[in-house]
C-alpha cells in the first residue's frame, strides 16, 4: 500500500521515507547503486542492495572523494561557519542520487530532470546548495532529480591491468555513474510521480562533457530522451575524451608512485591515502588536480567523439546546448587597458581587426576585460553551434543559447554573464549568483521575470523537446547557421548583424584550423585540444 501523499514510496530496492517542503515531497541520499569501495574500486557500478523496514531518505549522503575547499570570500552562515561548496561529508562511498517531487499522486507522470553537477569531473557534488531541487519543482510540475557521481582519481582510473580484468576497457567509471543513475531514474520514477519515458539529463561545466558523452554513448540508448548540455560541449570545448592508452600509461606511472604491484593491492589502500598521493602525483607533472579523464575506452565512448558526431551515431535525443557571454575571465581590468585589447586583437586576428573592434567596443580598462572575455566565450558558443549544426543535418532536434543576462548591479555590469550564470535562475535559488553562483545576490524584479522565463524554457524543453510556450519569445530550432537565442533582459533569436561574427569565428575555425583562447594567440589543433 502505497503512502505517497506523506512522501512514503516503494522503490524495487524497499521502501523509503522523504519529507514535505512547500507541497514539495523531497527523498535524500537513495543510493543508485551499490558502495564502489573494495573489490568495487575501479569497476563499473553495481546494482544497489535492497534493505528491511522503511529508510529514511532525509538527507545528503557524502559526496565523492575529491579536493575539499572553501570558496573564496563566501560568507560564514549564520551560525558564524565559513560555507562549503556543498553540506557534505566526501567519502568513496558515494553513489547517492536525491529527489524532489511536486506530484500529487504516482500516476502524474511528471516530466523528470536530472542534474549533473560540474566541477571539472574532479569536483562538486549533487548537494551543493545551488542545486538544490527545490525552486523548480515547486514553481514547474517537474521532477528534480540530482546526482553524485565518482570523480577524478576514482571516477576515471584506468590501468592494462584493469582492462584485460574488463574485458577489454578501463576507465571512465564516472561515465557509467552516470548511466547507472539514469537506469535507476528509469525503472524507479513513476513512484515519485514522474514519467519514466520524459526523462532530460541536464549537466554544466564538467556535467556537461559527461552529458555530451551520454549523448554520444551506444549504451544509452533507450535510457534517457533528451540532454541539456550547459557551458562544456565537447565538440571543439575544453574537455576531449583521449585514447585509452594514454589513461593506462598514466596509471602504470601511478601505481609506481604509490609502490603498489597490482590492482588487487590498491583496492586493499586507503581511499584518501591514495587521493593524497594522487594529489603529489598530479602536482610532480604540473596538472593542477587534473589527470584522470575521461577517455575512448572502447564501450561506453566506442571511437573518438568527433567520428560519433560527425558520422550521425550519436542518439536521437532532442538537444539544448549553450554557454554564457562571459564564460572566462579573461584578464583583470586592473591590469588590462583599451590599448592592450586593441595590441591583442591586431595579434590574433590582424584580418579583421576593425571588424572586431566595432563586434567588441571597448572605452576603458573595464570593457576591454570584459570584451576579452566576451572573445573567448564567443569562440567557445561555436561547438554548440556544431553540435546544432550536425543535429540539423541528421534530421534531428537542436536548441543553442547564449546567456548575455547581466546581475543588475554595477559589478554584474561591469563582469558580464560569467560560467555557471544560469544555474540559479534555472533552479530558482532567489537572491544566488553574485558572480558565483553561490555568492549572495539581492534579486530585483528583472531576476524574477528572467528566471520565469528560464525555468519556463527548461521545463517545456524537458517535457515536449520544444523550450517554446505560450507568450515566450520564439526560440527557434536549429536549422541554418547561428540559429542561436540570446537570453537576457530582452531575449530574442540573434539577428544578422549578432550573427555576423560568429560567422568570421567560425570560417576561420574551419579553414585555418586555430581557435584564439583566453588573452594571446593560441593556435592548435582544435579537435585534439580545443
Amino acid at each position: 500500500m502505497s503512502n505517497f501523499e506523506n512522501a512514503k514510496v516503494l522503490v524495487k530496492q524497499g521502501w523509503l521515507q522523504g519529507y514535505i517542503q512547500d507541497n514539495v515531497k523531497v527523498f535524500k541520499g537513495i543510493p543508485y547503486a551499490a558502495p564502489p569501495v573494495g573489490s568495487r574500486r575501479f569497476k563499473h557500478p553495481e546494482d544497489p542492495g535492497k534493505w528491511r523496514g522503511v529508510r529514511k531518505a532525509v538527507q545528503y549522503s557524502a559526496a565523492a572523494v575529491q579536493h575539499v575547499m572553501e570558496i573564496e570570500d563566501m560568507p560564514a552562515n549564520v551560525h558564524g561557519v565559513p560555507q562549503f561548496l556543498a553540506p557534505s561529508q566526501y567519502e568513496e562511498d558515494c553513489l547517492y542520487l536525491n529527489v524532489w517531487t511536486p506530484a500529487k499522486t504516482e500516476e502524474d507522470k511528471l516530466p523528470v530532470f536530472i542534474w549533473i553537477h560540474g566541477g571539472g569531473m574532479v569536483a562538486g557534488s549533487g548537494c551543493e546548495v545551488v542545486c538544490d531541487g527545490i525552486g523548480f519543482a515547486k514553481r514547474k510540475d517537474i521532477v528534480v532529480v540530482t546526482i553524485n557521481y565518482r570523480l577524478g582519481f576514482f571516477g576515471f582510473f584506468a590501468h592494462p591491468e584493469l582492462t584485460a580484468e574488463a574485458g577489454g576497457t578501463s576507465g571512465n567509471y564516472a561515465l557509467y555513474d552516470m548511466r547507472k543513475a539514469c537506469q535507476w531514474v528509469k525503472e524507479n520514477i513513476a513512484k515519485f510521480g514522474g514519467d519514466p519515458d520524459r526523462i532530460t539529463v541536464a549537466g554544466q561545466s564538467g556535467g556537461a562533457a559527461g552529458t555530451g558523452a551520454l549523448h554520444a554513448s551506444p549504451l544509452m540508448k533507450g535510457i534517457i530522451n533528451r540532454v541539456s548540455i550547459e557551458s562544456g560541449p565537447i565538440y571543439w570545448g575544453f574537455m576531449q575524451p583521449g585514447p585509452r592508452k594514454t589513461m593506462e600509461d598514466l596509471g602504470v606511472e601511478y601505481m609506481n608512485y604509490v609502490g603498489c604491484k597490482s590492482i588487487e593491492e590498491l583496492r586493499k589502500r586507503d581511499a584518501w591515502e591514495l587521493f593524497d598521493k594522487y594529489e603529489e602525483f598530479v602536482r610532480s607533472k604540473n596538472m593542477g588536480h587534473f589527470g584522470f579523464s575521461f577517455c575512448v575506452d572502447g564501450e561506453f565512448i566506442p571511437k573518438p567523439y568527433s567520428e560519433i558526431i560527425d558520422s550521425g551515431e550519436f542518439n536521437d535525443f532532442d538537444v539544448m546546448i549553450g554557454s554564457c557571454a562571459q564564460e572566462f575571465p579573461a584578464v583583470r581590468a586592473s591590469e588590462f587597458s583599451v590599448e592592450n585589447f586593441h595590441d591583442y586583437l591586431a595579434e590574433a586576428f590582424p584580418d579583421a581587426v576593425e571588424d572586431m573592434k566595432r563586434w567588441y567596443p571597448a572605452t576603458n580598462n573595464i570593457e576591454a576585460a570584459k570584451r576579452a572575455s566576451s572573445i573567448a566565450s564567443d569562440i567557445m558558443l561555436l561547438g554548440s553551434a556544431k553540435l546544432g549544426e550536425i543535429t540539423n543535418k541528421f534530421g534531428r532536434n537542436a536548441y543553442v543559447w547564449l546567456m548575455s543576462k547581466e546581475n543588475e548591479t554595477e559589478r554584474g555590469h561591469n563582469d558580464g554573464s560569467p560560467h555557471c550564470a544560469e544555474m540559479p535562475y534555472v533552479f530558482g535559488r532567489v537572491d544566488h549568483g553574485e558572480r558565483n553562483p553561490f555568492f549572495p545576490y539581492h534579486w530585483v524584479g528583472a531576476d524574477y521575470d528572467f528566471m520565469e522565463l528560464i525555468q519556463g524554457y527548461w521545463y517545456n524543453f524537458a517535457a515536449t523537446g520544444n523550450p517554446n510556450g505560450e507568450g515566450m519569445p520564439e526560440w527557434k530550432k536549429y536549422e541554418k547557421s547561428f540559429d542561436i537565442i540570446n537570453l537576457n533582459n530582452n531575449s530574442g533569436m540573434m539577428d544578422e548583424a549578432q550573427q555576423e561574427k560568429y560567422h568570421y569565428f567560425y570560417d576561420k575555425l574551419g579553414t585555418n584550423n586555430y581557435v584564439v583562447r583566453l588573452f594571446g594567440l593560441a593556435k592548435f589543433d582544435s579537435k585534439e585540444e580545443a
